[in-house]
């Protein structure tokens, strides 16, 4: 067979292709719901499902919307990173339209899922590190639930460049850490599996760092804390696994790229991570030398105050 002859039948087979009956109609979870996807699924990525899983995605999607940014909401542009299966999205699309909403993951079979329970929504894939394919200044606000708490140092780094490059001043991201009640969990993990007492999951989870009582020290100090996980198709333990980020390093490292921390809930008020609102701000470099010096001694101070 010719290579015209090839191309000649992929294009017919294209041609003889069922035909839908109409365009599909842009989902209104108001309206009504959307299909949910295969419970393993919602497990695999929230470790709930169903109504578990949507009553954590309301709390964090209330104390957003409790601290929005500013100006006419209806014309917000919002990014949800690794939206993952979609709850976050499904719960921005109760206050928000389709069309203003972005849902971006690395993970390429959860955007063909996006697409085929949520149409309308601006589904796409991303890479594991930035740039991604968006303008500078394209959003209002940026959302990501349980995912710098899975991030390495340096994807946490580089993708809180990246959101300074996409958002604007007066912008707003609301993302959630794990802090050192997490690392505590681990260590006691790590005493049952010495004990001879450990589940299936203490086993797992006493892996995630050689010495959690040297990680919670670490963290104490301001450490960034990551360990654990595996290769999980597009999700390489390179960059993923398990990540606790203390507060001087989130302002650190969103500060030097013009954030500052506006917010942060603690672990347990909401969900078992600490939320984080970031302002975006548009500071001199005079300004904001100032303002990383007065971080610095604020950090300082709350060490020697444990």
């Amino acid at each position: 067979m010719t290579e015209a002859e090839t191309e000649r039948s992929y294009v017919e087979r294209l041609a003889d292709a069922e035909t839908l009956d109409d365009v599909p109609g842009i989902v209104d979870p108001r309206v009504q719901a959307p299909s949910n996807p295969p419970r393993r699924i919602q497990q695999k990525f929230v470790g709930a499902s169903y109504l578990d899983a949507y009553r954590e995605a309301e709390r964090f999607i209330g104390a957003a919307f409790d601290r929005w940014p500013t100006g006419d909401q209806g014309e917000h542009l919002v990014l949800d990173f690794g939206s993952g299966w979609g709850r976050i999205t499904r719960l921005l699309m109760s206050r928000l339209r389709a069309d203003q909403i972005w849902s971006s993951d690395v993970d390429t079979q959860m955007t063909a899922l996006l697409h085929h329970t949520l149409p309308g929504v601006n589904a796409v894939t991303n890479r594991p590190m930035p740039p991604t394919v968006f303008h500078s200044g394209s959003f209002d606000a940026v959302t990501a639930f349980s995912v710098f708490s899975h991030l390495s140092e340096e994807a946490h780094r580089r993708w809180s460049a990246e959101f300074a490059r996409v958002t604007r001043p007066g912008s707003k991201v609301f993302i959630t850490v794990l802090e050192e009640n997490f690392l505590a969990q681990v260590a006691g993990a790590q005493a049952a599996v010495a004990a001879g007492e450990a589940d299936t999951f203490a086993t797992n989870l006493a892996a995630v760092v050689p010495d959690a009582q040297l990680a919670l020290e670490q963290f104490r100090n301001g450490e960034f804390i990551f360990g654990g996980g595996g290769d999980d198709g597009p999700r390489e333990q390179s960059f993923y696994g398990w990540a606790a980020a203390p507060r001087e390093f989130v302002e650190r490292t969103w500060g030097a790229n013009g954030f500052v921390v506006e917010s942060w809930i603690p672990t347990g008020e909401l969900f078992e991570q600490a939320m984080v609102v970031l302002r975006r701000e548009e500071a001199g470099p005079i300004a904001r030398a100032e303002r990383f010096a007065r971080r610095a001694v604020n950090g300082l101070q709350r060490r020697i105050a444990r």
